[in-house]
C-alpha cells in the first residue's frame, strides 16, 4: 500500500528524466547526432573531437564560431548554411577552420582533414546526409 503513495514520483521523475535526459555529449539537445554514436565513435577513433559538455564559453557553438572565424566571408556563410561534417556528425568549427572539399563539382565541409578519404571513398553515402 505504501508503494502506490511513490508512484505519482516515480513516473515524475521518469518524465523530467526523459524530458530533459541526462548531460552527456550524445545527448545534447541543441545538436542532435547526424550519424548514429557508433559509427562515429568508429570512424574517428583516431583523433579526439573535444569535449562538448564544458562551460558556456566552451558550448559547441562557442567553439563552432571561433573556427568559422578563420574562413572568409563567403565560405562562413557556406559552412554555417551546412553546420555539420556529413562524416562525422560534428559542428563545423568545432576542431578549428573546417576544410572544403570538392565532391562531384559540388563544395563539401568537412570538420577536420580525417574525415576526407572517408569522404571520397564513399561520397554517396555522405552527400545523401546533407540533403
Amino acid at each position: 500500500m505504501r508503494l502506490t503513495k511513490f508512484i505519482p514520483f516515480l513516473l515524475g521523475g521518469l518524465l523530467i528524466l526523459g524530458i530533459y535526459g541526462c548531460s552527456s555529449p550524445e545527448s545534447d539537445p541543441v545538436t542532435p547526432p547526424a550519424t548514429p554514436a557508433s559509427d562515429t565513435a568508429e570512424d574517428h577513433a583516431d583523433h579526439d573531437h573535444g569535449d562538448h559538455a564544458t562551460a558556456d564559453s566552451d558550448s559547441p557553438m562557442a567553439k563552432m564560431m571561433a573556427g568559422l572565424k578563420e574562413l572568409s566571408p563567403e565560405d562562413h556563410k557556406s559552412a554555417m548554411a551546412q553546420h555539420m561534417c556529413p562524416v562525422s556528425g560534428e559542428m563545423l568549427g568545432t576542431m578549428g577552420a573546417p576544410e572544403k572539399v570538392d565532391v562531384n563539382g559540388k563544395s563539401v565541409w568537412i570538420c577536420c582533414d580525417g574525415c576526407k578519404d572517408k569522404l571520397l571513398a564513399d561520397p554517396e553515402k555522405y552527400l545523401a546526409k546533407l540533403k
